[in-house]
C-alpha cells in the first residue's frame, strides 16, 4: 500500500489528511500526477474494456454512460475510449 496525495503535490496539493489517500503501488504509479478527474476517467476506460471482454453488458452499459457524462461536460477530451 501506498500513502497517496489527491491532488499531487506538484499540482499545489497539501500533506494534509484531508488531501490523502491509500492506492495499491500499481494505481499510484499508473495515477502518477494526473488530475482526479483524469485519474477516474482513465480508470472507467479500463473497466469498460475488461467489462467488454467479459460480456458484463450491464456494467458495460453503466460505465458508457458515466464516460458519456464526460463528454457532454467537455471534460478530459484527450482521453479517447471507443464506443
Amino acid at each position: 500500500m501506498h500513502v497517496d496525495h489527491v491532488k499531487p503535490k506538484d499540482l499545489g496539493g497539501k500533506a494534509t489528511l484531508e488531501n490523502g489517500q491509500t492506492l495499491c503501488a500499481m494505481h499510484n504509479f499508473l495515477k502518477k500526477n494526473l488530475k482526479q478527474t483524469e485519474t477516474g476517467k482513465k480508470i472507467f476506460v479500463r473497466i469498460l474494456e475488461e467489462a467488454k471482454r467479459e460480456g458484463e453488458n450491464k456494467l458495460v452499459d453503466f460505465i458508457e454512460e458515466v464516460l458519456g457524462l464526460y463528454e457532454k461536460h467537455n471534460i478530459n477530451g484527450h482521453i479517447k475510449w471507443k464506443k
